[in-house]
């Protein structure tokens, strides 16, 4: 199974008053303490204004042929925000858009960040990698769908609609970079950062980086599996520019729970650690001024403290108890496979109580743009290309256990290209496994 990407056949660029550099370029720097004005944190100058948009087609053999589209809009109301909008529509019936704003900060205290993401639509067919109902092999870690000895075809076939709701609340610590600066001014030339930096500039987190306290809740739907809670996180952002990083860190602790309200299949907690770095290759070997060359790492693990605790609902036919167990949906919590984790995998194609994943990826920025060849694609502001490099390897495991979460792990590798334009990143990776080849397209690095 696997992405087909097809030649752009029209490409759109609306400007609104727009510049040829990013909409947040501001024209003074400032340093910010403690008190914050509505007319700082909101005012922004019509030239800073930009609509994009840029249509596409793809194939796939989850969604058949299927056309849609993406949107950016950035200075709408803050000059550091942004708001992206897509969709598509498929011949086997797939509908699906989202909606997604980044760098939005409330007006009267621009310390909480607020960060909404609206996902959701029908699918015509999708695989789930979950055991059916009253399943005979639910019981053995080794047999069930989705786990790391599981056979490829084990799955069942659903469509139906997806909904996938969440809002992140960030609070930005007095620390590091937002320590005194609130409002920040990234500079860029041609798409490059040349000041005005988030982080990456120390290992200290007193001195370098934006350290925030994140609270996310959620909603998810996908056919008749739902689940809904809270993610408590503690984020520390300690990159140059969080779109594109080309040096610095992240690390994120989380814990995330659903509390088994509404139409959840079941209460369950999960622990997270997403650590992340970049090293910027150019300055070791090269020089500062050099396109950049990135070589990103990341490391992830995920356990579900809940795993083995169930409740009782009734008994079959044969006296024996009828378990709920307390996991969460195969779409969520430790799994595998998809846009972001080993790439060469089907989404969800790996999920069970505990994971690990390990990733490598090399970036490098090309001296070369297509889209400045002709007068309506120079419209779409597309400020660079970038090829990338990587391998993979992950397990899930039925248990949080170094020795076993380390063997027979699964690989991923391959290459991709990524497309920027006015902040909005688009990614499509070609990458292959023992188990055929993937091409994903999306929003964004993988990390």
């Amino acid at each position: 199974m696997f992405y087909l990407f097809l030649i752009l056949t029209i490409t759109i660029s609306i400007g609104v008053n727009g510049q040829s550099d990013f909409a947040y370029t501001s024209s003074t720097e400032k340093k910010h303490g403690g008190n914050y004005s509505e007319e700082d944190s909101t005012k922004i100058e019509s030239s800073n204004v930009t609509v994009s948009a840029l249509p596409f087609a793809l194939y796939s053999e989850i969604f058949g042929w299927a056309v849609g589209g993406f949107v950016g809009v950035q200075g709408l109301s803050q000059k550091n925000m942004s708001l992206y909008a897509g969709g598509l529509i498929s011949t086997n019936g797939t509908k699906y858009g989202f909606i997604q704003f980044r760098e939005f900060y409330l007006p009267f205290y621009p310390r909480i960040y607020i960060a909404p993401d609206l996902l959701g639509g029908y699918f015509g067919v999708i695989n789930i990698y979950k055991d059916p109902p009253n399943s005979t092999t639910v019981s053995d870690p080794s047999l069930r769908a989705g786990s790391n000895e599981s056979d490829k075809d084990d799955y069942i076939q659903v469509s139906g609609y997806d909904q996938w709701y969440e809002i992140k609340f960030r609070y930005l610590l007095p620390i590091g970079h937002g320590k005194d600066e609130v409002y920040f001014s990234p500079k860029f030339e041609n798409g490059i950062l040349i000041s005005g930096e988030m982080g990456g500039t120390d290992w200290n987190p007193f001195v370098s980086g934006r350290t925030f306290i994140d609270i996310k809740p959620f909603y998810r739907k996908r056919v008749a599996f739902a689940t809904n809670g809270i993610e408590f996180a503690l984020t520390r952002e300690n990159t140059d520019f969080y779109v594109n990083p080309t040096r610095g860190s992240l690390q994120k602790f989380a814990f995330r729970r659903d509390f088994g309200w509404f139409d959840t299949m079941a209460p369950w907690s999960v622990i997270e650690t997403d650590l992340r770095w970049y090293l910027p290759l150019h300055e070791y070997f090269s020089d500062k001024k050099s396109l950049p060359k990135v070589l990103a790492l990341n490391f992830w693990t995920i356990n579900t403290l809940t795993w083995n605790n169930y409740d009782v609902t009734g008994t079959d036919l044969n006296g024996n108890e009828i378990k709920q167990y307390h996991r969460p949906p195969p779409y969520t919590g430790a799994y595998l496979g998809g846009r972001y984790r080993l790439r060469a995998f089907y989404e969800g194609r790996f999920n069970d109580r505990a994971a690990i994943y390990y990733g490598a990826e090399y970036r490098q920025i090309i001296d070369w743009n297509p889209f400045n060849y002709w007068s309506v694609t120079r419209g779409l502001n597309v400020h660079w290309l970038q090829l990338a490099v990587f391998g993979e390897l992950g397990r899930v495991a039925p248990e949080w256990k170094i020795s076993t979460l380390h063997s027979d792990m699964k690989w991923s590798a391959g290459a991709g290209i990524r497309v920027f334009m006015n902040n909005l990143l688009l990614r499509m990776d070609t990458a292959f496994s023992r188990e055929g080849l993937y091409i994903q397209m999306f929003v964004d690095h993988a990390f």
